[in-house]
């Protein structure tokens, strides 16, 4: 698997593996992502300029996304729990993960987002965090293999916005 930051030409097959992961939310019984509150093209484009936007390629073909947002989260500051590292301000929020319903459930998001810590580790950011709807268990299980450790509950100002949240600290 290759990894490498997104271009406006991707943006099309981008929005495909977003609605994918829409469908696969849905699928699950999911609110999240649903009645126009996951990300749209205005999002991911904003991604793509500020340099957020990942994509992993496998076969010549981008099969994952996600975007590795840096700064603070206004939504992460109103922790219901703690953050392990409450006083660092230098993180990173991954958001936005879908994988390519071609690729679903082959492990692309754990090798996927793997790939992405030890990217971020690689530039000396060593706190990440992850967030995802309590009952998206496929994320929480990829989030858990990664060696995440649940820190509490944030609250997006959407419906359904209940999310747990999560944070890997490294050396």
């Amino acid at each position: 698997m290759e990894i490498r930051l997104a271009t406006f030409f991707d943006l099309p097959v981008i929005m495909e593996i977003i609605a994918d992961g829409r469908a696969s939310l849905k699928a699950q019984g999911s609110p999240q992502w649903q009645d126009g509150y996951g990300p749209d093209e205005d999002q991911m484009t904003k991604d793509v300029a500020n340099k957020f936007c990942w994509v992993a390629i496998m076969e010549g073909s981008i099969v994952a996304v996600a975007s590795l947002v840096e700064g603070i989260d206004p939504v992460y500051t109103a922790i219901c729990g703690r953050w392990m590292t409450v006083d660092r301000k230098d993180y990173v929020s991954i958001h936005r993960v879908a994988v390519s319903k071609n690729f679903a459930k082959k492990g692309i998001a754990q090798k996927f987002l793997a790939a992405l810590i030890n990217n971020a580790e690689k530039k000396g950011v060593k706190d990440i965090r992850i967030d995802t709807y309590p009952e998206n268990f496929p994320m929480i299980k990829t989030i858990n293999a990664l060696g995440f450790s649940y820190c509490g509950q944030v609250e997006f100002p959407i419906p359904s916005g209940l999310r747990n949240a999560y944070q890997l600290v490294t050396q």
